[in-house]
């Protein structure tokens, strides 16, 4: 009995008072620990992804945080808080380089970008960073003195088994799907058919820092030869330059005889391999009101890079790309505000953003253009402002204002260079237009997707300019119309729908009074840049 009654006072003793193994919260700590760098420390770069449009073929884990974790069992907290808070920084420096084609020093030279994002954006950015000190800090208490020395060993052997379970994840699917082993893709890689085949293919490891090491290497030595005057930008092929051909501007007419000249760059507005959705965006050019006063010309060029070297391949005709931004006036001496200049040109830059943006404000004027017109003055014009990946002027009312400035009759021509705004990735979904141009079926879009939105927002720019090439304008004007870059989309299917290697561009040549109205000049889109075909056609 007196057994019996001692195991039932032990049955109702408290919970509090039972011994509970002490191992077992060690354990826990571990286990969390293998958690952290696995998987945790990954979160600011999902958020980043989701908000600001990464590329999703970088893969879901970032190798390194593993390898923060292993120093992290052997090292000092303190070693291992910055550790891990310089490769989350590094992880999400990269993917903006390799999302937008920069390079690491383009994108740390212009971090102060972050004041023209959007409301939503600028407190997207502040969560993440805000996340990445916090998750950094956090190591602190993971302190690895409080995991025992059986459960280092355990939690490494865990952290590098997920390592490799992840690598030969990507390696065997990558074989399979392609046919040949994962290379390193990068904003330098060659766009051939495998780098293709390979964006499609699931990737679950990231090795971001090695990556991020080896582009500095490449842009150090490139930066070398480039001081040492080994290397000089080289002649590219351009629309503008297409434009000239034809128009013939010769330095003996005055400037009476001269036409305006006016060259859009569209942002992000890539060459569609699918012809329905590239012919819906020129549409607006083969109006029979614009046939009826300008030539239309189509074609592609070669694009290198982002936005920068769009413009300056547009205005200098070679490769510098974004050492435009530190060229010198005597540099810069052959683009075309300089040439245009001495023709008696007025050069006007315009841009809907803020001038700091890439140093506008500075190389605009190095360039030789004249007159500078960003977000600032025109919110004095009372231009309003479009929301979206950066806010600024809105596309639509910039041309307008350029019609109106080109209604004027003026003794000297107009060079008018603008780069357009609204259609830069990532872009609100849906669009913001109030009438926007339908998705439909027929072009392969969908409602609601990031496709539609820009297909959207760049369809607005050409019927802008096309409404503004048949206003009233005070002496005959060219445009160019081209695309500075592929439009960087997240998704794989969507990226491929564009070209990787060129962009489209329009021209519109006024004719002579006695020209036939129902010609149209064309180039394949196919074709090689630089023997542009005529052909006739009818008029819609």
């Amino acid at each position: 009995m007196s057994s019996l009654r001692s195991g039932l006072q032990d049955s109702f003793r408290p919970v509090s008072s039972l011994h509970w193994p002490r191992k077992t919260p060690d354990q826990a700590r571990w286990i969390l620990f293998v958690i952290f760098y696995a998987v945790i420390a990954n979160i600011p770069y999902w958020i980043a992804s989701r908000e600001f449009g990464f590329l999703d073929h970088r893969g879901w884990f970032c190798v390194q945080f593993v390898t923060v974790g292993l120093l992290a069992l052997v090292v000092r907290p303190i070693l291992s808080a910055v550790l891990l808070f310089s490769v989350m920084a590094a992880d999400l420096v990269y993917a903006v380089c390799e999302s937008y084609s920069l390079s690491i020093q383009e994108c740390l030279s212009n971090m102060d970008a972050i004041h023209a994002f959007s409301g939503h954006r600028r407190i997207a950015a502040a969560a993440v960073f805000l996340l990445v000190l916090l998750l950094a800090a956090s190591t602190l208490l993971l302190r690895s003195a409080t995991v025992r020395k059986s459960d280092r060993r355990r939690a490494a052997v865990c952290l590098i088994a997920f390592a490799v379970l992840i690598l030969s994840t990507d390696v065997l699917t990558t074989w399979r799907a392609t046919g040949h082993f994962p290379v390193p893709m990068g904003r330098r890689a060659a766009h051939d058919g495998t780098e293709l085949g390979m964006r499609n293919v699931p990737r679950f490891a990231r090795i971001s820092i090695i990556r991020l090491v080896r582009q500095e290497l490449g842009d150090a030595v490139v930066r070398a030869y480039e001081r040492k005057g080994a290397t000089a930008p080289m002649p590219v092929d351009s629309a503008s330059a297409e434009a000239l051909r034809l128009v013939n501007l010769a330095p003996g007419n005055s400037s009476r005889e001269l036409p305006n000249l006016v060259i859009v760059v569209v942002e992000s507005w890539g060459l569609a391999t699918d012809s329905p959705l590239q012919q819906a965006l020129v549409q607006p050019y083969l109006q029979p009101g614009v046939l009826a006063g300008y030539e239309v010309v189509q074609g592609t060029v070669p694009f290198y890079g982002s936005t920068i070297p769009g413009e300056a391949r547009e205005l200098c005709g070679s490769s510098i790309g974004f050492h435009l931004l530190n060229a010198t006036a005597n540099d810069l001496k052959g683009c075309l505000p300089s040439r245009l200049a001495t023709l008696g040109y007025h050069n006007i830059a315009l841009h809907g953003m803020n001038g700091n943006m890439f140093r506008r404000s500075t190389w605009y004027k190095t360039i030789g253009f004249q007159e500078t017109w960003f977000n600032d003055q025109f919110r004095q014009q009372r231009l309003p402002d479009c929301p979206g990946a950066f806010a600024g002027t809105c596309d639509a009312d910039v041309a307008a204002w350029i019609g109106r400035r080109l209604a004027k009759d003026d003794p000297h021509p107009y060079f008018i260079h603008w780069m357009t705004l609204n259609s830069h990735l990532p872009v609100l979904v849906p669009s913001t237009l109030a009438s926007g141009a339908p998705c439909s079926p027929a072009l392969s879009l969908s409602p609601n997707t990031a496709l539609c939105s820009w297909y959207q927002l760049v369809a607005n720019v050409h019927q802008s300019v096309s409404e503004l090439a048949m206003s009233g304008l005070g002496r005959p004007t060219v445009f160019v119309i081209v695309g500075d870059h592929t439009p960087p989309f997240v998704e794989p299917a969507v990226r491929d729908r564009f070209s990787r290697s060129v962009v489209p561009y329009v021209l519109l040549i006024p004719r002579p009074n006695n020209s036939s109205q129902d010609r149209m000049l064309a180039r394949s889109f196919a074709a090689p840049p630089g023997k542009p075909a005529r052909f006739s056609a009818q008029t819609p």
